[in-house]
């Protein structure tokens, strides 16, 4: 893939509507993959922000590596002295301590002389989890309300609770793709399947469970594989599982979307795809 191939071509307007967006809200969540948080990170928005509060939100942490997503969190609250936590919408530990934490936000942030909700909007780049975590609020949502005075026609709250609104906006960005990025963004699904080097990027995969010496992950999953280099476990993986094309040859296609689909849904246990910049203790 070539670099910044993905980025959309109406990215100016998007990055208006984004702009305008966080005028007008209290609070900006921005949701990013806690295997791939440099990955999964759009840098337009930060200079979108404005000094906007923010909450660094790590998704997905339950398929990641628990002391690596620690790390990351003392990189963002230390290095940019940002809110962040992990979380998973799957997880009711995390789901609780999100809540609370917006609990405290409606009396912290929320103008003390204006009688309103505090104004929430999630951001992140496609399929990170944003619509995951969407959909959880609009299913726990109080009701969802017409457009108010003085906020931008066409933009819809949702009334979490009484003194909570998310702003529901199909507003999303790419990253600007390039070769680190693409790469990670494939590993856990961000990227169709059909505009990968799926082979490439399976042994790419193996090679990080070799390099991270979590090879019992993949031979516990893969019944009867011996460590080999990447390649030759590769190709171990196709012949035990049975993909194979006529005459025994093992169909490289095939095996590689077996071990991508594998790591996605979770069977391959949790691994972290990308370390913080610096080693923060």
């Amino acid at each position: 893939m070539k670099s910044g191939q993905w980025f959309p071509g109406n990215m100016a307007r998007a990055i208006n509507i984004l702009r305008q967006d966080f005028k007008i809200v209290d609070l900006v969540v921005e949701l990013l993959d806690a295997r791939i948080p440099t990955s999964s990170r759009n840098p337009v928005i930060a200079g979108l922000l404005g000094g906007k509060r923010r909450l660094i939100l790590l998704h997905k942490a339950d398929r990641a590596e628990e002391a690596v997503t620690e790390r990351w969190l003392s990189y963002f609250r230390g290095m940019e002295q940002l809110q962040a936590m992990a979380f998973s919408v799957h997880n009711k530990r995390y789901l609780d301590r999100f809540l609370r934490f917006l609990k405290e936000q409606e009396h912290n942030l929320r103008p003390s002389r204006i009688k309103r909700p505090l104004r929430m909007i999630i951001v992140g780049i496609p399929n990170v989890g944003k619509s995951t975590l969407i959909n959880y609020f609009v299913r726990k949502a109080v009701t969802r309300t017409a457009n108010q005075p003085g906020i931008t026609r066409g933009r819809q709250w949702i009334r979490i609770t009484p003194g909570l609104e998310l702003l529901d906006t199909p507003g999303i960005l790419w990253p600007n793709l390039n070769e680190n990025t693409t790469w990670p963004l494939a590993v856990v699904g961000a990227i169709p399947p059909s505009r990968i080097d799926s082979q490439g990027i399976a042994l790419w995969l193996i090679k990080l469970y070799l390099e991270k010496r979590q090879e019992s992950i993949l031979i516990n999953r893969y019944g009867g594989l011996r460590l080999d280099t990447p390649e030759k476990m590769f190709d171990q993986i196709g012949l035990l599982q049975g993909c194979l094309q006529s005459g025994g040859k093992i169909d490289q296609d095939r095996t590689a979307a077996l071990v991508l689909r594998d790591f996605q849904g979770g069977a391959l246990g949790e691994l972290s795809l990308e370390d913080p910049p610096l080693k923060i203790t």
